[in-house]
């Protein structure tokens, strides 16, 4: 039976979280690989979580979790993503990490340039709102920061 205009079929289940995770990731990966700050080597890769990617330290990785579909708006997810920046204690001093932290937060905090970027007919970033950022130890001689947004996203 076919849904009148505004109607949903709630009863088929949508992957539409996974393909608004996939759109951010993969576009905001890209995006700050083009733009990353000076104080930061270009020669430091971005890679997305759950890929078969080789990593070297230092690098940047892209985490999503916990998409939640926005009801009211179609084809929109409320994302947590996380930023990790991994680093070796021998290969880059404490300073150095947290500077590199600080730009990539920065970096994110411009949505105008993100938003301007990254948006087209297929994809809008509403929204990048900082959450959180940690710095730990990672591993026997690693070091991890996370910094941590809520994304929401519309996808098609």
């Amino acid at each position: 039976m076919p849904f009148a205009a505004g109607q949903v079929d709630v009863t088929t289940p949508v992957k539409m979280p996974q393909i608004i995770e996939d759109a951010l990731t993969s576009k905001l990966a890209e995006w700050i690989d083009e733009n990353l700050p000076e104080s930061i080597p270009a020669t430091i890769p971005v890679h997305v979580a759950n890929r078969d990617e080789l990593r070297s330290r230092p690098c940047i990785v892209l985490a999503t979790s916990e998409a939640k579909r926005v009801p009211a708006m179609a084809n929109t997810a409320r994302i947590k993503l996380d930023v990790h920046l991994f680093s070796q204690i021998d290969d880059t001093p404490a300073a150095t990490h947290a500077q590199w932290a600080a730009a990539i937060g920065d970096l994110l905090r411009d949505k105008a340039a993100i938003r301007t970027d990254l948006g087209s007919s297929t994809f809008i970033l509403h929204d990048l709102i900082a959450r959180e950022t940690g710095t730990s130890p990672d591993e026997a001689r690693g070091r991890e920061t996370v910094l941590t947004f809520e994304a929401v996203v519309s996808a098609v």
